[in-house]
């Protein structure tokens, strides 16, 4: 049912396409803009030319209101809330007024009104700008001249008590054209929750309830990022600094003892960009270096370093009756190292990689906008693709197509292949050992809930990936003064060797590794092993259906300014989910629950809202209840039955006048304008209604290991947020 009505909302989408469709096109002339980033009318001539326009039109396109109703304290807060809306699926590009830069993570770190616009290209971007295959690109316009001084503090605990955080920010940004600086401080404190303070049984006996379920953490950090214009080049610098300590009380077997491990980490990022030779070029730089030191149950130090150079370049080949071929370059070479020192033994680990691609990207067919050459079948644009990869222990390579076609405005359909060897990244190879915080699971082999140590960390005999992947999809929108648009994707992945997790506890999964399991002499299970394995092979199908629509704001009516209402939702659909460990084991279906089991259905839905000075963000994570079998390829009454599970997040805003602000700002009105140095208060509510996750066993009897606090001791939480421009 949830799929139909997913479904049936994009049909509403199709339907209003052909009502735009058979309406005559009407262009009404706004109201004179004060902003000078805006198109305008000029007796009925449209400028679309603006300053950082991309290379092709946007799919979505998120104007100042829009940008502020997200309650973002930062660009990079922005970005993670475009990807939610985007689906599942791989980060974004980004690139920053129409243009690739040397490092766009420069600019994550600035205010959101920092920026005029932000945009979501259409998939066949990716092929323009050097992207992956079908990598979504996201274009950030930025202010032509902007500063600002902004502090953040925040606490938050939950509702049952037992640990609160406390955090504060501080940063300095300022833009004059090309020019740019940032910089930020950051400082945070989260006490520890313990077991004693939530009720877990008999989960917690022989340690007094000292195990921690929530580690004491205290952390620092400082950025500093800059670009300038070097002549017809840009240049681009960021530092980055942290600092992390953390402590528990965790159990390893019969030992509980306390666990520290403090993290210090510096990373640096350089590049210029610009034009030579009718190229666009790109060069960058980056390095970085961390050191960790653990001790009580276990004491090792570890350190990591890795420095990398980077180039890529693009430019129009020669031309075609429907536009230019264009060829994108790009090469990377990564070092790094990896020293790992224990009382009894010291390791030292090397590795370097090589990567280069090419991308061709040519327009087979352009739509006829005048309708004067007849019959035009629209827009069609192809892309090839091929990389090179090599490192110290393999080689390997990838090849890649795509196709776009737009038969008519508001009509996109796409469609991707790619192969490729993978390599290994450094953090799931060298990331130094640690216990994480303890976990309850379900032991099928004793039939009864258990609290383990989980061991975390790298895995240095990871073996490269080798995958395929297929997509086709279909965008439509945006129609009628909502905005209305819908998107539908099937995409279609297999692996061989692919690095993910460990599947949940099986006699399936126990039996394929079982050196990851560690039992007591009496049989009882005591820790799991989950860092990243290879696994032998993978095989899903997905569908995935995303509604959007916006409140109309016209430039003038009873609305107040900054009037904004936008509603996602994205539907998740999972044909097929099928997973081999070992060549000796039968193939797994995890829809049907082999190998530890997954939901077919999950649902998202966002929603951010302004009116004057309140604000609202919701969030809701619908996902099917699910099977995970005892052992493989039948059901049984041992089976774990997990129920549908629904959680919402909730968060309200208002901006408070500052007392000098109203005669400087002339808000008679009451409305807040843009870059205010109003104080704003947020109320931030995670898993509003304090759902837990439930489950029961297959003869329908309750599930050990799924009490209230066993697999979530936090629930609801609240978090008070004071924001303050000064």
């Amino acid at each position: 049912m949830v799929l139909e009505a997913s479904l049936a909302s994009l049909m509403v989408v199709w339907s209003a396409a052909g009502s735009m469709a058979a309406s005559p096109e009407v262009t009404v002339p706004p109201a004179a803009s004060e902003d000078p980033e805006q198109a305008a009318l000029v007796e009925g001539v449209e400028v679309v030319g603006r300053r950082g326009a991309a290379k092709v039109p946007p799919e979505t396109e998120l104007d100042a209101a829009d940008i502020d109703a997200l309650g973002a304290y930062d660009i990079g807060e922005v970005l993670r809330r475009l990807t939610e809306r985007l689906g599942p699926g791989e980060e974004p590009m980004v690139i920053i007024n129409g243009k690739r830069t040397p490092n766009a993570g420069v600019f994550s770190g600035f205010p959101p009104d920092a920026l005029v616009r932000a945009e979501v290209l259409p998939r066949e971007a990716a092929s323009l700008y050097g992207g992956a295959p079908g990598q979504r690109v996201v274009n950030l316009v930025l202010q032509r001249r902007f500063s600002s001084r902004d502090a953040l503090a925040a606490g938050g605990r939950p509702v049952a008590g037992g640990t609160s955080s406390l955090n504060g920010d501080l940063r300095r940004s300022a833009i004059s054209g090309n020019d740019t600086h940032q910089f930020g401080a950051r400082i945070s404190r989260q006490t520890a929750l313990r077991a004693g303070e939530r009720d877990r049984g008999d989960l917690s006996q022989g340690d007094g309830g000292r195990l921690t379920l929530r580690p004491r953490v205290d952390a620092a950090a400082a950025n500093v990022a800059m670009t300038k214009a070097l002549g017809d080049w840009l240049g681009a610098l960021s530092v980055n600094g942290q600092t992390r300590d953390s402590r528990s009380v965790a159990r390893f077997g019969a030992d509980v003892g306390e666990v520290r491990r403090v993290t210090d980490s510096l990373g640096l990022t350089a590049g210029v960009s610009g034009d030579a030779m009718g190229w666009s070029v790109q060069f960058g730089l980056a390095g970085q270096a961390s050191r960790t030191r653990e001790g009580g149950l276990s004491s090792s130090r570890s350190a990591i370093r890795s420095i990398s150079a980077s180039v890529a370049a693009d430019r129009p080949l020669f031309e075609l009756p429907a536009g230019p071929v264009t060829a994108n370059l790009s090469a990377q070479v990564l070092a790094s190292r990896s020293t790992v020192e224990t009382d009894v033994v010291r390791r030292s680990l090397s590795a370097r990689s090589e990567d280069a691609r090419i991308t061709l990207s040519a327009p087979l067919a352009r739509r006829d906008e005048d309708g004067q050459d007849g019959y035009s079948i629209g827009d069609v644009r192809a892309t090839v693709g091929a990389t090179m990869r090599r490192t110290a222990s393999a080689g390997g390579e990838g090849v890649d197509a795509a196709v776009s076609w737009i038969p008519r405005q508001g009509v996109r359909f796409n469609g991707l292949w790619s192969t490729s060897s993978e390599s290994v990244a450094d953090q799931q190879r060298f990331e130094p050992l640690q216990y994480g915080a303890p976990t309850v699971v379900f032991d099928f082999r004793r039939g009864e809930a258990v609290e383990v140590t989980p061991i975390l960390g790298g895995n240095p005999d990871l073996r490269p990936p080798r995958s395929e992947r297929s997509s086709i999809s279909a965008f439509l929108g945006p129609f009628t003064p909502w905005s209305l648009a819908g998107s539908v994707d099937f995409q279609r992945f297999e692996a061989r060797d692919g690095i993910g997790a460990l599947p949940a506890l099986t006699q399936d999964v126990e039996a394929a590794f079982p050196e990851r399991f560690r039992r007591d002499d009496q049989g009882r299970l005591i820790s799991i092993d989950r860092r990243p394995l290879n696994i032998r092979s993978t095989s899903t199908e997905t569908l995935v259906t995303s509604v959007s629509l916006a409140l109309p704001t016209p430039p003038e009516g009873p609305a107040p300014r900054g009037t904004s209402l936008r509603l996602t939702l994205n539907h998740t659909w999972r044909v097929r989910s099928a997973m081999l460990l070992h060549e000796r084991l039968p193939e797994m279906d995890r829809l049907a629950g082999d190998g530890g089991g997954v939901a077919r259905q999950e649902i998202g839905v966002q929603l951010d809202g302004r009116r004057g000075r309140w604000g609202v963000n919701a969030g809701a994570r619908w996902q099917d209840g699910y099977r995970v079998r005892r052992v493989s390829g039948r059901d049984d009454p041992g089976d774990l039955v997990v129920d549908p599970f629904l959680s919402v997040d909730l968060k309200l805003s208002l901006r408070l006048n500052a007392v000098s602000s109203a005669g400087r700002t002339g808000e008679a009105t009451g409305e807040p304008r843009r870059g205010r140095n109003d104080l704003q208060l947020d109320l931030e509510i995670e898993n509003l209604f304090d759902a837990r996750p439930a489950a029961r066993l297959g003869d329908g009897s309750p599930a050990p290991g799924y009490g209230r606090d066993m697999q979530d001791p936090l629930g609801r939480s609240v978090r008070l947020v004071l924001k303050r421009r000064f």
